[in-house]
Formats: structure tokens, sequence, C-alpha cells
């Protein structure tokens, strides 16, 4: 193995070592990516319930105005 061989080794060594280190931060970055998907996934499940809860209470105030309104067009006839 003549001295050119080796530099040729040792150049693929570190472009091997380079691209390893490189796919690590990738799957790094997949895993974060993936946790704050999920945070936000059950962020929006959260905030869907909460919408939930203000129309049904949304609703119970509107019977409840139409119900006082009834009652005052009842005294007022």
């Amino acid at each position: 193995m003549g001295l050119d061989e080796l530099e040729q080794f040792g150049l693929l060594e570190q472009k091997i070592e380079s691209l390893i280190s490189f796919a690590n931060s990738l799957k790094q970055e997949k895993i974060n990516l993936e946790k704050r998907v999920q945070g936000q996934g059950e962020k929006i499940g959260s905030l869907t319930k909460q919408i939930e809860m203000l129309k049904a209470d949304r609703d119970l105030v509107r019977k409840r105005i139409a119900t006082l309104l009834e009652k005052i067009e009842e005294f007022n006839s």
C-alpha cells in the first residue's frame, strides 16, 4: 500500500465519519420534531375540547335568554 492509498483511506474515513455525524444529527432533529408534533396534537385536542365546552355554554345562554324574553313578553301581554 502506497502513501496515496493511505491518504485516500484517510479521506474516506473522514467523509464516512462526517456522514455518520450528519445522520445522527438528523435523527435527533427528527426526534425533536416528533415530540413537537405530539405536543401540538395534544394542544389541539385540548383546544378542541375547550371550543366544544364554550359552544355548549353559548347554547345554554341562548336558551336562557330566549326563556327570559318569553317571560318578559308574557308579562307585557
